[in-house]
């Protein structure tokens, strides 16, 4: 059982996490994001402790009217031409995804380390700067969570393997973006239980399709249905039947 333990440690960053391999200065590099190929990366950070002094990024939208500006760990925005100071910077890991109309962004980030609970935030652009969407990632996480916990008990080859299950704990969902979709109307999110062997179901996930700026569930996808539906480069891998 130590072994299992051990193993789904090994496995913890290993659900749809490639690793960026770059010859270029990543304090400068534009990068995609580890979640999706829609992003790129602000910081070209991993985990929790990890730095980048003297990061520098310009990342214009794509109607070229508002540009991203990272500098260090300062993140600030320039709409029209009037620059804006922003709370981006506090986000670590963070990848963020223009919207197609220039008019939203999403944010994918952690709270702590590549083993923290990862976060979709949504962000609209006013003449006055950034509004975060409130409480867009609910639906998902209210959903998801619910669904995990209407899940069968596995059988089990063992009392001893049954024990070790009942011991494990429902750990709180990772939320990460995808892609937008219909234009910038909607966005493909996927929902999964932590790789790691101490939560039950882990690697177990789910993707959602979303409306904007509401965050409303369009449609809910199990995994192999969704590679169907939009492939895979934006979305986990499964690592386990």
């Amino acid at each position: 059982m130590l072994f299992r333990w051990f193993l789904g440690l090994a496995l913890a960053t290993a659900l749809q996490l490639p690793a960026q391999h770059s010859t270029q200065d990543r304090r400068t590099a534009v990068n995609r994001g580890n979640w999706s190929s829609q992003t790129v990366s602000l910081f070209n950070t991993w985990g929790g402790l990890d730095s980048n002094r003297g990061r520098v990024l310009t990342l214009p939208s794509p109607d070229g009217n508002k540009i991203i500006q990272v500098r260090n760990e300062t993140v600030g925005i320039v709409i029209d031409g009037k620059g804006y100071r922003t709370k981006l910077g506090e986000k670590t890991s963070a990848e963020l995804g223009w919207a197609p109309d220039s008019q939203h962004f999403f944010l994918t980030w952690t709270d702590g380390g590549d083993t923290g609970t990862w976060h979709i935030e949504l962000y609209s652009l006013t003449d006055s700067g950034v509004k975060q969407v409130t409480r867009f990632e609910s639906h998902i996480r209210s959903d998801f969570e619910r669904r995990i916990r209407q899940l069968p008990i596995p059988k089990f080859a063992s009392n001893m393997d049954r024990q070790y299950w009942l011991g494990k704990e429902y750990c709180e969902a990772n939320l990460v973006g995808a892609e937008w979709l219909n234009g910038s109307q909607e966005l493909l999110i996927s929902a999964l239980v932590p790789n790691v062997g101490d939560c039950r179901y882990m690697s177990t996930f789910d993707v959602y399709r979303v409306a904007v700026p509401s965050g409303k569930i369009l449609q809910r996808y199990k995994p192999r249905e969704a590679y169907r539906k939009f492939g895979t480069k934006n979305l986990p891998r499964i690592t386990a039947e």
